[in-house]
């Protein structure tokens, strides 16, 4: 059963850095993560182009700028064989991963038909997908999943919801891996007894334990120190 959950927003609503957060979690608890994000680039301020890079290996590619020559989306023109180029080899392999991440389904990146018809069959994959989607096209792609919608003062709940809802999705296993690795329990510290009062339990067979073993040891050295007596004299 398909499990895919889109995160939108408005510009500048940090769809993008919970993207990256979201990401460093579900790595950090054991999960392989696959798929792509869409790095800006500025220059004194000012936004002049978008990358495309494979979170598996780090590979980047240009997606957009303000100086290319390719289909205009607002002020950028897209590189398609760029961001294929990069994209593609990072989704089809979404059999490898836990969970695959696109950040994010907009207006450039649907300009690539092989991205359009990838989306469609991770849609319909049984591999959780997570992605930003433009709110443009939340009419096109919502009804494939699960949409949040991101406020500027609502990113902790929608954190703490996609992670559940992955959790809910892959289970404590994913393909044959033990997954959600667990926090180290901390142990209670062992009561203090009271001076004055008898030691009973464990501590006492402790003490009597450690008793008998310096004893032994004990035994041990003298009959070391006896042999050599008796050498000594013959």
């Amino acid at each position: 059963m398909p499990q895919n959950f889109f995160v939108t927003g408005m510009p500048r609503s940090g769809k993008t850095t919970l993207i990256y957060t979201i990401i460093e979690e579900l790595k950090a608890r054991g999960l392989r993560i696959g798929g792509i994000i869409s790095p800006d680039e500025s220059h004194h301020g000012t936004r002049t182009a978008f990358q495309v890079m494979d979170i598996r290996t780090g590979r980047k590619a240009m997606l957009a700028s303000v100086d290319g020559d390719g289909p205009k989306v607002s002020k950028y023109h897209v590189d398609v064989a760029s961001f294929e180029g990069v994209a593609m080899p990072a989704l089809t392999a979404f059999r490898n991963y836990d969970v695959v991440v696109i950040d994010e389904i907009g207006a450039m990146e649907l300009k690539s038909e092989r991205f359009r018809e990838m989306v469609d069959t991770l849609l319909e994959s049984s591999t959780p997908l997570i992605a930003s989607l433009h709110r443009d096209y939340v009419s096109r792609y919502g009804p494939c999943g699960e949409v949040m919608t991101l406020t500027s003062d609502n990113h902790e709940q929608v954190r703490f919801a996609l992670i559940g809802r992955v959790k809910e999705a892959i289970g404590p296993k994913s393909k044959g891996r033990s997954v959600w690795v667990r926090e180290k329990t901390v142990k209670p510290a062992p009561k203090k007894v009271e001076r004055g009062k008898k030691k009973t339990g464990k501590r006492k067979a402790a003490r009597k334990g450690g008793t008998a073993k310096k004893a032994a040891e004990e035994i041990v050295v003298k009959e070391g120190l006896l042999a050599k007596l008796r050498g000594a004299f013959r």
